[in-house]
């Protein structure tokens, strides 16, 4: 055999095996992760899971996950990409948008919504980026009393979040006699601090949240109110507790808990008039600009296109 002969022999082995590779199935590929990934399978499906954070998702959801779209780079926005190639990305997302505003019946003239965060945490730290600035101030309920970390917990010793870290936080707390917020120290405790975003959301806190009593609140002390519903937006979606939406200035969800989707976040937030001066000028709610730059380019690279479209077919089955 000649030397010609035998580098077409091992190109076309080295062709064969690479081809192989990319279309072998996992279990085959890599037996020992496929095992604890079976192990694990095995384990949701014999247990209760009681944690509504830790929901399943439907078989398109994650046939979603797993499709061509995890391939592509779409940093941007639609008709704003950084990359070629995003004409049915820019589809998807806008598509996913106007859905995500029917799923909890917003009028797309007074609210707009943010597809793009990774996941909770993120889309919260995104809004505090976008609103606060550097060590601007925001209240959220103490994770000890039910709250979340994301809103500002820390201890006397540490700084636990770097939502404390970075913003200035103060807790608000459920009074122990009866185990509810207290909303009466949650409004002198916002008089004295001054923040400009007070938080309205929970992680285990089992009762309902007065909005109309947090938005009054925020009202009195010039600050923004955010409603983070990530663990009831399914409930709100479905309509049977109370909504934020007719008080919340931003709200922001996951979308893998009560919705069933995949590990992804939304933030929704007003736009159109926010007020008018005394002089008669409208002044605009500005926030669009303001948290789709602390999305991107701020804290995030390229969306990831395939939770996108797992976003997108949830919501295809929840409205």
């Amino acid at each position: 055999m000649d030397v010609q002969e035998t580098n077409a022999k091992q190109y076309s082995t080295t062709t064969t095996t690479y081809q192989s590779t990319l279309n072998d199935k996992l279990e085959n590929c890599d037996s020992q992760a496929f095992q604890i990934m079976q192990k694990e399978k095995r384990r949701q499906i014999e247990g209760i899971e009681l944690i509504a954070s830790e929901n399943f998702p439907s078989r398109a959801v994650l046939e979603a996950l797993s499709c061509s779209l995890h391939n592509k780079y779409a940093e941007g926005y639609p008709k704003a990409r950084y990359y070629g190639g995003n004409e049915f990305i820019d589809e998807m997302e806008l598509l996913c948008q106007r859905r995500a505003l029917d799923l909890f019946r917003l009028d797309p003239n007074e609210w707009d919504v943010n597809v793009q965060p990774y996941s909770g945490s993120p889309a919260n730290f995104a809004v505090y980026t976008a609103i606060l600035g550097p060590h601007g101030r925001l209240m959220g309920l103490d994770l000890p009393d039910g709250g979340h970390l994301t809103h500002g917990f820390y201890t006397e010793k540490k700084k636990i979040s770097a939502t404390s870290l970075f913003f200035e936080s103060m807790p608000y707390k459920v009074n122990p006699e009866t185990g509810l917020i207290d909303y009466d120290e949650l409004r002198q405790t916002a008089l004295r601090f001054k923040p400009k975003l007070i938080i309205a959301g929970v992680s285990c806190y089992s009762r309902h949240l007065d909005y109309g009593k947090f938005r009054s609140i925020c009202d009195e002390v010039g600050a923004y109110l955010m409603a983070d519903m990530a663990h009831i937006s399914g409930l709100v979606a479905a309509g049977v507790v109370p909504s934020p939406f007719p008080y919340a200035h931003i709200v922001t969800t996951t979308t893998h808990k009560s919705l069933r989707g995949p590990r992804a976040a939304m933030i929704f937030y007003r736009i159109g008039i926010e007020k008018k001066l005394p002089t008669g000028v409208e002044v605009k709610y500005d926030f669009k600009s303001k948290i789709d730059q602390a999305v991107f380019p701020g804290l995030q690279g390229g969306p990831h296109e395939n939770a996108i479209a797992g976003l997108l077919n949830m919501q295809g089955k929840v409205w």
